[in-house]
């Protein structure tokens, strides 16, 4: 199935003027009625927010609306930070690469894009909302309230739903506090659970994540971990092999390699490695010789030790871009820390995006988690990007960058 998809973003202070910039770009370059309309505001249009829904929808009648507040858009080679921003992106399905206008509806022809809507407060999950996704395949665009304590939960019971779906997305907003989100499906704004697109099967597409990590030393098993703490790795105190690992980097890099400390975890019943998750290091009990990381370990799993910093994400970033086939379009769900402030120099994200998916449009957001791209095992990542591009027709072909 062939994809039409167009971005734009409008950076004028009056909501009203960037919804007409916005749509009228996506109305000339690719025409009304668009299967999916994905819409991200700044905070400073936040309080226009449901304007602007029913403006776009009037004028541009996409069939699934899905929208959201973030701090960071990313539009082709450009970040917006915080300032006034719309940005939109606009897709078009159809097996014939058109798709036919009726009475202010869309005529397709083929499967179609599905509105997704998940409810649920602080520490709750939709089980029941869930059962809509039962057995579903292709792609679920996710975005999800930051305040959420269940969403890894949530996305793990996904995954036993529907083993063949593919997810990626985040937890987007201006804040993690209980209310601070906006989700937008349609014409309506929620604060709380989730929204998202399920798109079909039919179309393809590749999802994959940088998480910007640089890997040293040897893998070792956690011989010994309760909850989030390892006591021993390979038989040995935990604390002992790191400050064995972190004493065979340069001694003017070492305080730097502290901060950036982080631990790749690979379940004991894994075993491909390229899908070792990363976290960061959240303390040491000297007492008991152990470390303490942000998420539970079961005994058994494998440990891998890396660093990341901007020199480290920039260059996973770019080996993850070389991989992906020649592009129509690439949406980005980038960390909140991956900003200016980390890469030392504006837009560095969306120029590396943008630099090697060329000539693909690009759509972005920033997230203070993103939802990662393994099929059938959905993951959730902190100061990572996760991509999800749709390939040109029939082109395989990796790039080199």
């Amino acid at each position: 199935m062939q994809a039409r998809i167009v971005a734009t973003l409008s950076q004028h202070p009056l909501a009203t003027h960037a919804v007409g910039e916005c749509a009228g770009e996506l109305l000339e370059s690719g025409g009304p009625n668009p299967d999916l309309l994905l819409l991200a505001v700044t905070p400073p249009h936040a309080g226009a927010l449901e304007d602007v829904l029913h403006a776009t929808r009037a004028l541009l009648a996409p069939r699934v609306q899905l929208g959201v507040t973030s701090d960071r858009l990313l539009d082709g080679a450009r970040e917006v930070n915080y300032s006034a921003a719309l940005s939109m992106c606009a897709i078009w399905f159809s097996d014939s690469g058109q798709n036919q206008y009726s009475g202010g509806h869309t005529a397709t022809t083929g499967p179609q894009v599905q509105p997704v809507r998940l409810s649920g407060a602080v520490n709750d999950i939709d089980e029941i909302g869930l059962q809509q996704l039962r057995g579903a395949t292709g792609t679920l665009i996710l975005l999800a309230d930051p305040s959420l304590l269940e969403t890894k939960l949530t996305l793990d019971k996904i995954a036993q739903l529907a083993p063949g779906l593919s997810i990626v997305g985040g937890s987007a907003g201006p804040s993690r506090n209980q209310g601070a989100t906006r989700l937008c499906l349609h014409n309506s704004v929620y604060a709380n659970g989730m929204v998202g697109a399920l798109i079909p099967h039919e179309v393809e597409t590749q999802a994959s994540t940088s998480q910007g990590c640089r890997p040293f030393g040897a893998p070792l098993t956690a011989t010994r971990a309760e909850r989030n703490v390892i006591y021993e790795l390979d038989g040995r105190h935990a604390l002992e092999v790191t400050q064995e690992l972190l004493a065979t980097i340069a001694l003017e890099n070492r305080s730097a390699a502290r901060d950036s400390l982080r631990i790749g975890v690979l379940g004991a019943q894994s075993a491909n490695r390229e899908q070792v998750s990363y976290f960061g290091v959240l303390g040491a009990d000297k007492a008991a010789e152990s470390i303490m990381i942000g998420v539970e370990i079961e005994q058994g799993a494998t440990i891998q030790f890396a660093l990341r910093d901007s020199t480290s994400a920039s260059a996973d970033l770019i080996d993850v871009l070389s991989e992906l086939p020649a592009t129509r379009a690439a949406f980005a769900f980038s960390a909140g820390s991956r900003a200016a402030d980390f890469f030392g120099r504006p837009h560095h994200e969306a120029l590396l995006i943008s630099e090697a998916l060329d000539p693909a449009a690009l759509w972005g957001i920033s997230c203070f988690d993103c939802f990662g791209a393994q099929r059938g095992a959905p993951r959730l990542h902190s100061q990572a990007v996760s991509l999800l591009v749709f390939p040109e027709a029939g082109d395989a072909q990796q790039r080199t960058i």
